[in-house]
């Protein structure tokens, strides 16, 4: 955790030490522990993933022939939009202190992925002929996170119900993005026997980001089942202070010289830039020059014309089903 984030938590725990303080002064028969598997969705604010990377095409430049003569394709696309990821399931487990009927302390963790896919079939240049595939493109986001907060009773009949209020601070870590692009072409070049050899291509795009804080504030009611046995129903709004950007990032492909084709990828890395010095000599130095945005993944517009720089965010709502068991 960066020293910017264990300030914050330090600020979050001493503005909280108050009710806890008096809590903890409560009856030592008050206090209790339970432990929550937790289950439901967050639906993240991903507009420029679902409205920039997702529709980003793939450009290429290829040469065909037509008998002897070779036709250049330069500058087309080949499109295969994804559908928003506009929400995803939510797995994780919380521990609770009830250290009165009050006031409770929260630790917990959980996980979150979403994913789309797609599929078209279409016309491809491979090896010097246009030839029918079928494109399925995958993509998945995917963090952790750890968090701990507090909880309050606001209105409270013991063994019966609870409505109450929460907040808590979340370290999300481990953001992962992952997209592939699978070219299956079903009538490859003949074999011996004059049989078409299916194959196929494939190209990856993988990325990374550092972990960051959110803010979470919600409310839920908790009914008991037995003395020892309760569900919840919670609902709750998770904000950070800034956007983050995906780094980190590489992609790997299996195409081959002899298939006669430049791809410029619909997500890549920001290239590094570079510069060339000309020494007194008449000799070129070539160097890097330095830039915050180099390694940053970004998207090709949907018209093609350039790549653009992408900021995300994970602002949005979670509901969540719990089993809470009070040991």
């Amino acid at each position: 955790m960066s020293h910017r984030g264990v300030s914050l938590l330090i600020l979050f725990w001493a503005g909280l030490s108050t009710p806890w303080h008096d809590a903890i002064a409560a009856k030592q028969d008050d206090s209790q522990w339970s432990v929550s598997p937790l289950l439901g969705i967050h639906a993240p604010s991903l507009k420029a993933m679902n409205e920039g990377m997702f529709v980003a095409p793939l450009k290429y430049n290829a040469e065909i022939l037509d008998g002897d003569t070779p036709i250049p394709l330069d500058g087309q696309l080949f499109r295969n939009p994804l559908p928003a990821i506009n929400y995803a399931p939510l797995t994780g487990i919380e521990f609770q202190w009830q250290m009165n009927p009050k006031h409770a302390f929260l630790i917990g963790g959980s996980t979150w992925e979403g994913a789309t896919e797609a599929t078209v079939s279409g016309q491809f240049p491979i090896q010097g002929a246009m030839s029918p595939t079928v494109n399925d493109r995958r993509a998945k986001l995917s963090y952790n996170d750890f968090f701990f907060g507090w909880k309050y009773n606001a209105i409270s009949r013991p063994e019966k119900y609870n409505l109450y209020f929460r907040m808590a601070l979340h370290e999300i870590f481990d953001i992962d993005y992952r997209e592939d692009w699978v070219f299956n072409f079903p009538q490859g070049r003949p074999d011996e026997r004059g049989q078409p050899t299916p194959f196929r291509r494939i190209f990856i795009i993988q990325s990374q980001a550092t972990g960051m804080l959110m803010l979470q504030p919600g409310f839920g009611v908790e009914i008991f089942l037995r003395k020892w046995l309760s569900l919840g129903f919670e609902s709750s709004y998770t904000y950070s202070l800034k956007k983050f950007k995906l780094r980190n990032s590489s992609v790997n492909r299996d195409f081959l010289p002899t298939d006669g084709l430049f791809l410029e990828v619909p997500v890549r890395p920001n290239p590094a830039e570079f510069e060339t010095f000309t020494n007194p000599d008449g000799t070129g130095v070539r160097l890097q020059i330095p830039d915050a945005e180099d390694g940053n993944l970004e998207y090709l517009a949907e018209d093609g014309s350039s790549y653009k720089r992408m900021r995300l965010s994970l602002d949005g709502w979670k509901a969540l089903f719990k089993i809470n068991i009070y040991y």
